[in-house]
């Protein structure tokens, strides 16, 4: 087994269609395949604030408010931050993330939401990502993925003017541990990627134990 000197938190973000979940299954196989111990995991959670908001993309919004929808987003996040993500860190590990803060940024952000107060709000409990892969992809593209994939309609969230507006959020972010990859690479080359950006992460920090 490869441990770690610290935990390490890897988070995949994009508008929808962008190759997320695909990108954390291929780190997740890879890294466990070099014997080191991570955890894989996404939002919306499983949990109580997680299947409501599941609820909510699939059927829409109804007579949620999107304040309270935010507010979902929110509560979602710090169970999933208190009962999964700083106690896999606190334990060495390396936790890969489908979707975090991020996307509340940019998706409440497009819907009228201080996108500043919304991440002020996350950062004062959620820890901040070691890396941050943005896969970028225009919302065209990521929505005929799709339907290509699912060969069925889009849901509540995946309507081209509103990731539109997302898009042009996710641009705007500017941290230090970002990496803007792009989504329209072959996958096993943008698995490459990731993969390379993580391991020298991983030994320029030292954190691998020999």
């Amino acid at each position: 087994m490869s441990h770690l000197r610290k935990g390490v938190l890897i988070v995949f973000e994009g508008v929808d269609g962008a190759g997320k979940s695909t990108q954390v299954k291929l780190l997740y196989e890879r890294l466990k395949r070099d014997n080191f111990e991570v955890i894989a995991t996404k939002e919306p959670t499983d949990g109580e604030w997680g299947q409501k908001l599941k609820k909510l993309i699939k059927q829409g919004r109804g007579n949620i408010a999107p304040k309270e929808e935010l507010e979902w987003f929110i509560k979602d996040r710090y169970q999933h931050v208190e009962k999964i993500i700083n106690p896999g860190l606190k334990a060495n590990r390396i936790i890969i993330l489908d979707r975090y803060y991020f996307s509340t940024i940019a998706y409440q952000g497009s819907l009228g939401f201080d996108p500043l107060e919304i991440e002020r709000r996350n950062v004062e409990f959620a820890p901040p990502p070691d890396l941050l892969f943005l896969i970028e992809i225009t919302p065209n593209s990521g929505l005929q993925r799709i339907k290509k994939n699912r060969g069925k309609a889009t849901d509540f969230f995946e309507r081209e003017n509103y990731l539109l507006k997302v898009n042009k959020i996710f641009n705007l972010i500017n941290k230090p541990f970002l990496y803007r990859l792009p989504g329209n690479e072959p996958i096993q080359s943008l698995s490459n990627r990731t993969w390379a950006i993580t391991m020298r992460y991983l030994k320029q920090r030292n954190l691998i134990k020999r």
